[in-house]
């Protein structure tokens, strides 16, 4: 795609989103603008031995082989691995086709990646993977709409109309969760969230999808929550699952992800070799794939 497109995608991305992105794109263009960053895997000079993990920017992009063999045991991807594979699977697609053109975007911070999808009839954002609200790839697999794509132009109404077929039929809720709302919501809220638990159990979410389940059910409480990282008991190597604490009716509770359970806990009493607080600040040894 020529090269006018992607800038008038930038422009698109800056009239209608708040935040500052950059586009990611190939290493076969010319662009040499501020918001331009060619496709590659980066290394971090300060580690020689190539085996830091940084929280959470840099995850996937400091590698060894050692990495890339455990990588192919298992199909846990953070945001930009996805939205790298994303773009290249749908450019794949499209390679007969010179009027649309998929790329990654960032926001300059390196929080999250998604996808940008431009062409002549339309420009969209396809968001399937945001841990900072109920993914679509975990609302999928509830059966659930679909909800992480942001139309910026469609001339046409082309991609609209595609979107609303898809999401026909499918609820933005599941129908037993609907039923605890009415019954617990606002009365007990901790009998209302082990219920949902209950429900979540019953579907074949990950660890993370229930997470991100459960932290909006609490959000919406109004509940201020701390997000924490709990050490995989059951895994062949090391890694860790999102967790959060939150303090209720002066009580702490414990979502815990890895055993998908809400328990009261003391904070002060949790194994800090198993849980880390505060993931985001820190640094922490790479722990392989």
């Amino acid at each position: 795609m020529d090269d006018e497109y992607i800038k008038k995608f930038y422009k698109e991305l800056s009239q209608e989103l708040e935040r500052d992105y950059k586009i990611i794109i190939e290493p076969n263009k010319n662009l040499n603008e501020d918001w331009i960053e060619y496709d590659q895997v980066k290394k971090d000079n300060s580690d020689l031995n190539n085996i830091k993990y940084i929280a959470v920017d840099w995850y996937g992009r400091i590698i060894d082989e050692k990495w890339k063999e455990n990588r192919k045991k298992h199909n846990r991807r953070v945001c930009y691995e996805f939205a790298r594979l994303y773009a290249k699977a749908i450019n794949e697609l499209l390679k007969d086709n010179h009027n649309l053109e998929a790329v990654m975007v960032g926001d300059r911070e390196n929080l999250h990646y998604v996808v940008g999808l431009t062409g002549n009839d339309y420009s969209v954002l396809l968001d399937l993977d945001n841990f900072n609200k109920l993914k679509d790839l975990t609302r999928l697999k509830l059966g659930l709409t679909i909800n992480g794509i942001t139309i910026l132009r469609d001339d046409f109404g082309k991609f609209q109309k595609a979107l609303d077929n898809f999401n026909k039929d499918r609820l933005d809720e599941l129908a037993e969760v609907k039923e605890i709302e009415e019954e617990l919501k606002g009365k007990d809220d901790i009998k209302y969230f082990k219920n949902v638990i209950e429900i979540l159990r019953k579907y074949n979410i990950d660890s993370q999808g229930f997470f991100e389940y459960m932290r909006v059910k609490i959000e919406q409480e109004e509940i201020k929550i701390e997000k924490i990282w709990k050490e995989a008991k059951e895994s062949g190597e090391r890694r860790y699952l999102r967790c959060l604490i939150f303090n209720f009716n002066s009580k702490t509770y414990l979502l815990d992800s890895d055993e998908k359970i809400l328990r009261e806990v003391d904070k002060e009493k949790l194994d800090k070799k198993h849980f880390i607080f505060n993931p985001e600040e820190n640094q922490y040894d790479y722990y392989g794939g």
